[in-house]
């Protein structure tokens, strides 16, 4: 069933009408029709499981990044160090790898999501382990706190990643990659001092932080760059006062 998948997105275009394919700049795309007859996707090449496949996806609006859920694509050296020593549980685990499937579930064009899980057969499994979940959720909210309830929410999320989550790995960041405008953007340069420094430039002169970042970077990440400027700004005076009451 896998070798179909793959033989059938060889020619992403054999089942869409020639007339909608139109070459621009090098690249291929596809004219949706209907309601958004105006929109143009391109079909780009990502691995699956190491084997190159073309597929057609959207990049992401801020609205439709915010509804995925919050997240930052900002990682300062700070952050990087936090991460790399903090052990992660399965809840927090488990949160992530739902995060990453809602951006890819969203910026799927051709195949959809959909139809890849069905047409590797990953649909059967996940149903299959959706009851499971739902005998597991009642008995788990009946029980009281304590190491046997947090052993069985461990192996519910387990369960939970283990079943639903099933894209490889490379997929799902070439994926992520270009649905969140990353491919050669500047927000990977981004560091803790910038922020700050950009956070004290606009509560002086006005503007927002990332009025004074300039670079390669997407209108839709303004408002990470906000937020992440003015929170180190918030982190930095309230250690720099605690300092001066000591």
């Amino acid at each position: 069933m896998f070798k179909k998948w793959i033989m059938g997105l060889l020619n992403p275009f054999a089942k869409i009408d020639s007339d909608l394919v139109i070459q621009k700049d090098g690249h291929s795309y596809i004219r949706m029709t209907g309601f958004i007859e105006s929109a143009m996707y391109p079909a780009i090449i990502v691995p699956f499981n190491g084997i190159d496949q073309t597929i057609i996806v959207r990049k992401l609006t801020g609205i439709q990044r915010d509804a995925c859920g919050e997240f930052s694509l900002i990682e300062t050296v700070r952050d990087k160090m936090i991460n790399k020593n903090k052990k992660l549980t399965y809840k927090e685990m488990c949160d992530y790898s739902r995060l990453q499937y809602e951006i890819v579930k969203r910026s799927l064009v051709y195949p959809t999501y959909e139809e890849i899980m069905k047409l590797n057969e990953f649909d059967i499994l996940r149903l299959n382990a959706e009851k499971e979940l739902n005998k597991l959720e009642p008995i788990i909210n009946n029980m009281d706190d304590g190491i046997k309830k947090n052993k069985l929410k461990d192996d519910y999320y387990m369960l939970e990643m283990n079943s639903k989550y099933l894209l490889p790995e490379d997929f799902i960041t070439h994926v992520m990659s270009y649905a969140l405008r990353l491919i050669d953007s500047d927000l990977k340069d981004i560091t803790a001092d910038m922020l700050y420094e950009a956070a004290i430039l606009a509560k002086r002169g006005g503007g927002r932080p990332s009025d004074y970042m300039p670079g390669n970077i997407a209108d839709e990440h303004f408002k990470d760059m906000d937020k992440r400027a003015y929170c180190e700004y918030a982190n930095r005076e309230t250690n720099n006062n605690r300092k001066r009451g000591a």
